[in-house]
């Protein structure tokens, strides 16, 4: 590998580099008016943040036939908000704590 090769290798690992650190980030986090929201937060702190969702769904766990113990231990919700600004925000709970934040346009 030659000299040249090397430098261009190193270019373009500066140039991409930002972009691969916040791919995976970029909807780690929803804006509410002033408030901002994160993965972790709780049912009851988007609610404060960003008030009630324009939709939701709950999926309570499942219970097995002739027994008491749940099939699926997790709760999951999941919210709508928009749009907004012309876009949807789809959030998922797990457990009431917030796991995933999507951002679609429409």
């Amino acid at each position: 590998m030659g000299k040249q090769d090397r430098m261009f290798k190193k270019t373009l690992l500066i140039w991409t580099l930002p972009f691969v650190m916040f791919t995976g980030t970029a909807d780690a986090t929803m804006r509410c008016g002033t408030s901002l929201i994160s993965l972790g937060d709780t049912v009851s702190v988007v609610r404060e943040k960003c008030g009630a969702p324009d939709s939701s769904v709950e999926q309570l766990p499942v219970m097995r036939s002739g027994s008491a113990r749940p099939f699926n231990a997790a709760k999951v919700a999941l919210w709508v908000y928009g749009p907004r600004n012309g876009a949807y925000h789809h959030l998922r709970f797990l457990d009431d704590k917030l796991v995933a934040i999507d951002t679609r346009r429409n």
